[in-house]
C-alpha cells in the first residue's frame, strides 16, 4: 500500500523522490519521515510568558474598586422619611429609630431642609416592600429612585 503511495506518478518532484532512487524499501522511508515529524514537534519552542505589573497597579485598582462600590450605592433605591427644619428633622430621627431599631436612618442636608433617608435597595420592588411598613408611621415617605 505505501508502495503504491510513493510511486514517481505521485511524488513527481517531492521530497520522496532522492529517497526513492536509493532503493529504500518503504517501512524504512516511513519510519524517517515518522521520526522528522516527532522531531519537529520535540524541538518546538514553548513560550514561557512573565508579565511584571507596576508597583501602583494594585492600589489604583483598590481605588477603582472603591468608586464602583460608591457609585453602585448611588445607583439604589433610598427611602426619604421626612424633611423639615432642624430641630424638627432630629425629633423625627429620634422617632424612627425608636420605631424602627433594625433600620439605619441617616439626616442629610440639601438647601434648604434637612431629610431623614434610610435603606440602600437594589430593585424598586425590595423598596417599596420596606416604604410599606415604615409610610404607616410616616405619611409623606417616599421611595427615591437613583
Amino acid at each position: 500500500m505505501f508502495s503504491t503511495f510513493l510511486t514517481k506518478n505521485n511524488l513527481n518532484n517531492g521530497v520522496f523522490l532522492p529517497l526513492m532512487k536509493s532503493h529504500m524499501r518503504p517501512q524504512t522511508i516511513c519510519f524517517i519521515f515518522c521520526v522528522l515529524i516527532n522531531c519537529s514537534y520535540l524541538m518546538g519552542q514553548q513560550a514561557q510568558t512573565q508579565l511584571s505589573a507596576p508597583k501602583k497597579l494594585d492600589s489604583l485598582l483598590q481605588k477603582k474598586i472603591a468608586l464602583d462600590r460608591l457609585n453602585a450605592a448611588k445607583r439604589q433605591y433610598t427611602i426619604q422619611v421626612f424633611y423639615g427644619s432642624f430641630e424638627a428633622t432630629t425629633a423625627e430621627l429620634e422617632r424612627f429609630k425608636a420605631l424602627f431599631p433594625d433600620m439605619t436612618a441617616q439626616l442629610i442636608f440639601e438647601t434648604p431642609n434637612y431629610k431623614i433617608r434610610t435603606g440602600n435597595y437594589s430593585t424598586e420592588r425590595e423598596a417599596s416592600a420596606e416604604l410599606e411598613k415604615v409610610k404607616r408611621r410616616f405619611r409623606s415617605a417616599f421611595v427615591l429612585k437613583p
